[in-house]
């Protein structure tokens, strides 16, 4: 009663409630959806210039954003390694000497792992441009294993050919195991059975 005093009383018969559930002919639209066509909804990736279509990211905004991303990743791992330290193997009996065992930990280890892995990050990336420029501006997942593989080496060429074979083989094994990953989630749809999506 309510209701129908402030709003007023709605029936079939009021002409601004005749609106059809049913789509129009041709859309295979549920009733319960919005009377839109999907046509309009364009599936391709939509660009204010027609040049951004084809442009790609320059060698310098992949260098910061590796760099930057590695650095951040490096150091919250390294964070994490030293934390598990800290309270596993506390120094001293009271609580302020615990806590700065911890943090002591956390500082060692933080920027011992963001500094290496950023520095690997920077490698990578000067190594992945002249690779590129010696393929003709080729772009492929033979250029990130081989990039990866140079990398290792530079970045272990002090310490013997063992360490420098192993570097090497541990970064190619890397950039396959990321190459894998990434072709198996952007094609999950057609590796995966149907009735496994729905679940």
């Amino acid at each position: 009663l309510i209701v129908t005093f402030v709003m007023g009383d709605y029936s079939d018969s009021d002409p601004t409630m005749s609106v059809p559930l049913s789509p129009s002919p041709g859309l295979n639209l549920s009733p319960y959806d919005f009377p839109v066509d999907p046509s309009v909804w364009s599936k391709e990736e939509e660009f204010v210039f027609s040049a951004e279509s084809t442009k790609k990211r320059s060698w310098n905004e992949k260098m910061f954003f590796r760099t930057g991303s590695s650095y951040l990743s490096g150091i919250s791992i390294g964070g994490t390694w030293g934390l598990y330290e800290g309270l596993r193997n506390p120094d001293g009996k009271t609580l302020r000497l615990r806590v700065n065992s911890i943090l002591n930990g956390v500082t060692r280890r933080g920027p011992f792992v963001a500094n290496n892995v950023a520095v690997l990050a920077l490698m990578y990336s000067c190594v992945d441009a002249v690779v590129i420029k010696l393929r003709s501006g080729q772009d492929d997942v033979y250029n990130s294993v081989g990039s990866a593989i140079g990398t290792g080496v530079l970045f272990k060429c002090t310490s013997g050919p063992r360490a420098v074979l192993f570097a090497g083989a541990l970064g190619g094994g890397f950039a396959l195991l990321y190459a894998f990953g990434r072709y198996a989630w952007e094609n999950r749809k057609s590796l995966l059975p149907a009735s496994t999506l729905y679940q």
